[in-house]
């Protein structure tokens, strides 16, 4: 073992050691079933907004290699998911809120969209949030990611690539 695998083990060690005594410590003051979820503004309408998601083949291109939409039926969407070797599939129902979207599975599990008006006629202000096991995984980094592509999609007409760059990555984004 090198120097830096026993420094990198320690520090995971010690960081577990203070997320597990600052959790004791911390009284979780969200609900279980609470979510949280992250935003972007679009200068979009909301009209443009909805029609996106609603969507399959859009926001197929949205997802890009983390996976596809298909319309399966009237509102109706199967989600085929890649987490690296592990391929996802999950079907959902799409309802009309009065703020939003929202995609629900037989299985409990929900993607909500909601969007208004932003302030200064700036377009549209977009939240995404998850109801799963592990929401705070899919409205981190993930839920940012999908939400910048759909900006960049709406505004652009394209999602950002680097499918044409001459580099050695190995993804096309």
């Amino acid at each position: 073992m090198s120097i830096l695998d026993a420094a990198r083990d320690r520090a995971t060690a010690l960081a577990a050691n203070v997320a597990n005594v600052v959790g004791d410590k911390m009284p979780d003051k969200r609900p279980a079933d609470a979510t949280t979820g992250q935003s972007v503004t679009i200068n979009s309408s909301v009209v443009e907004v909805e029609e996106l998601w609603r969507d399959a083949r859009r926001m197929s291109v949205v997802l890009g290699e983390l996976g596809d939409v298909e319309n399966i039926g009237p509102d109706r969407y199967r989600w085929t998911l890649h987490a690296g070797p592990v391929k996802t599939t999950w079907e959902s129902t799409a309802h009309t809120d009065p703020d939003g979207l929202r995609f629900t599975g037989d299985d409990g599990n929900e993607i909500l969209v909601s969007y208004r008006l932003a302030p200064n006629h700036l377009g549209t202000e977009v939240t995404l949030r998850t109801k799963t096991p592990a929401p705070d995984l899919l409205t981190g980094a993930l839920a940012f990611k999908v939400l910048y592509r759909c900006r960049a999609l709406l505004q652009t007409g394209e999602v950002p690539t680097i499918r044409n760059n001459p580099s050695a990555r190995p993804s096309a984004r």
